[in-house]
């Protein structure tokens, strides 16, 4: 089983598929207060979607370097709010000349 719970900590762990998102999501709603993700080779992104909405703290850093190099600094960013996320989807990054 890729999704395990110890206490109030779930370990993701080996490849969390598309079919991991339920149990995941059981779990969270559970009362689940920390994610562990040091055991973690593949992220489906229905799983990385809930951890995205939930933002339970995660521990560890995943053994596949690209979820390290990439959904690491997202989903450990305390600093991101609903609020910051609602105005960068609505600044002007680049105009066009006519």
């Amino acid at each position: 089983m890729t999704i395990r719970r110890l206490g109030d900590t779930i370990f993701l762990e080996g490849v969390c598929a598309v079919e991991d998102a339920e149990v995941l999501l059981q779990q969270l709603q559970a009362g689940a207060d920390l994610i562990d993700w040091s055991g973690c080779t593949h992220l489906h992104a229905a799983c990385f979607q809930l951890l995205l909405a939930m933002r339970v703290p995660m521990s560890g850093t995943p053994m596949n370097p690209e979820l390290a190099r990439w959904l690491a600094p997202i989903l450990h960013s305390a600093e991101l709010s609903v609020r910051d996320v609602a105005v960068a989807d609505t600044e002007t990054l680049c105009e066009m000349e006519p």
